[in-house]
This record gives structure tokens, sequence and C-alpha cells, in this order.
């Protein structure tokens, strides 16, 4: 029978976004406050980094399977699943982070710290490039999977605070 991890689940994002909401309450001040349209020019350049980014996920994965080794996709031998699995799972866990870090990165940027958000959105983008790199290598994966939940956290527990202090 399997074991839930319902509740792991929620002890490890209970304590995350506890020690992230820490963070936010000491190094944010005030209330929610509309960013100039000028100061989001660095969450701009980001983002379209990371779409980018995205994009290139998306067309290593589809050309890898699809172009490049049509014959093999379906192979049994280790060394082609664990390829292919390289290809998948950076393009789907960038997908799955996607609506989570755009909604984090946008809120925030455009309501507590254009600046800050922006240069977050850059490390974002910069610990998602990792990923294929040390995907299916543990512990190494974390390295690049752990601070972009953090990142999110960050921003959403700054975004509640500022929010609670308006």
């Amino acid at each position: 029978t399997p074991k839930s991890s319902l509740l792991p689940g929620l002890g490890l994002a209970t304590v995350s976004y506890g020690i992230m909401g820490v963070a936010a309450f000491f190094t944010n001040k005030g209330g929610l406050k509309y960013a100039d349209a000028a100061d989001l020019k660095l969450l701009v350049i980001g983002l379209a980094a990371y779409i980018y980014l995205l994009h290139v996920f998306c067309f290593r994965q589809g050309l890898g399977r699809n172009l490049l080794n049509p014959k093999l996709v379906n192979s049994d031998d280790p060394v082609c699943k664990e390829h292919f699995a390289n290809l998948d799972r950076p393009w789907l866990n960038s997908l799955e982070q996607a609506p989570l870090f755009l909604t984090a990165a946008i809120l925030y940027s455009g309501l507590v710290n254009a600046q800050l958000g922006g240069i977050l959105t850059f490390v974002y983008v910069a610990f998602t490039a990792m990923y294929p790199a040390v995907f299916g290598k543990i512990p190494l994966i974390v390295i690049s999977t752990f601070p972009r939940y953090f990142i999110i956290q960050y921003m959403v527990a700054s975004v509640v605070l500022a929010g609670l202090r308006t």
C-alpha cells in the first residue's frame, strides 16, 4: 500500500512558507503600492528571458523526441529512458511551476518591490536553467528546485504581508 504524502507535503510547505514569511517580514516595509511602469523594466526583461528559456525546453523536448530520435522514443534501453526523461522533465517542471512563478513575480514586482522582483526573476531563470543538468541527480536537483520554491514563497509572503500592512 502506498504511503500518503499529504502530511509530509503539508509540513514541508508550512515550514518553508514560514521561513520565507519571516524573511519577508524583516525585509519588506509598508503596504501595497503600485509600481511605476518604468520601474518594471527589469521584471519585463527577466520575464522575457524566462519565456525564452521555457521555449528552449519545449523545443529541446520536441526536437529530441520527434525529429532527432523518433525510433528510440519507446526503447527499453536505460540510456534512452534516461535521455528522454531529461528531455521531458525540464519542460514539464517548467510548466508546473510557471503559473505559480508568474503570478508571484508579477504581483510582487507590481505591488511590493519592482527592483527586487526583477532581480529575483533573473535569479529564478538561472536556477531554472540548471534543471536539465541536475535532473535525476539526487541530491543535486535541489540546487535547482528549492531556491525556486523559496523565491516564489518569499514573493507570495511579501505580497500577503504588504496587503496586511495596507
